[in-house]
């Protein structure tokens, strides 16, 4: 089974994290306030551990895991990717899903370590809705069109936590969904199908990067 990946959110997110320098424009107040500056640090993070010429592939690619777990609810974004899925596999099967999954997104992203040295995130404002925060933001490059991102944030067990980058309009999280559940759909409705393509993908994708 093929995974069909957007190469947009990968390469935005590199832009995002690896190498741009964020200035905010907005500022709100509580909630709102609090995720804003989460965003904020996360990229002054990212420059400051995986910019560095003295780390090997290894070391950088550790540096971004933490990062990630640090940053990202990827167990829950996880979990509702697969949809109704979830509740028809297995205990087994949701251990190696969740497992496969976090390599995943650290393999796809690790792919996009390139110097976009011209490129700032400007963070325009920040609005809340229920029990999430939407960081409204967009890349600017000399080179090229500003991208339009909003980033949505929670606040869980005491921290902020992204649960979906939105992309000029298009859900990273929708966009994963739709994907994985097609794979599962091309193997009969078997979760065990997305996993043995998950695992291929990694395989492949770690040794384009060796």
């Amino acid at each position: 089974m093929k995974i069909i990946r957007s190469g947009l959110f990968a390469a935005v997110f590199g832009l995002c994290l690896f190498f741009g320098t964020l200035t905010p424009e907005a500022r709100a107040d509580g909630f709102s306030d609090g995720a804003q500056k989460f965003i904020a640090s996360l990229a002054d993070k990212a420059e400051g551990s995986l910019l560095s010429k003295n780390i090997t592939l290894d070391e950088r690619t550790e540096r971004f895991r933490n990062l990630m777990l640090e940053s990202f609810d990827l167990k829950g974004v996880g979990k509702w990717v697969l949809g109704r899925y979830w509740r028809r596999a297995s205990s087994a099967e949701r251990a190696n899903y969740l497992k496969l999954f976090e390599e995943f997104i650290i393999a796809t992203y690790t792919k996009r370590f390139k110097a976009y040295t011209d490129a700032k995130l400007q963070i325009n404002g920040t609005t809340s809705r229920k029990n999430s925060a939407f960081v409204n933001s967009q890349i600017n490059r000399d080179s090229a069109k500003p991208i339009r991102i909003v980033w949505r944030v929670n606040f869980s067990d005491g921290r902020y936590q992204i649960i979906d980058i939105v992309v000029e309009g298009v859900s990273w999280i929708q966009t994963q969904r739709s994907e994985f559940v097609s794979v599962i759909r091309n193997s009969s409705g078997k979760v065990s199908g997305l996993i043995d393509a998950l695992d291929k993908k990694i395989t492949n994708l770690k040794a384009s990067t060796s």
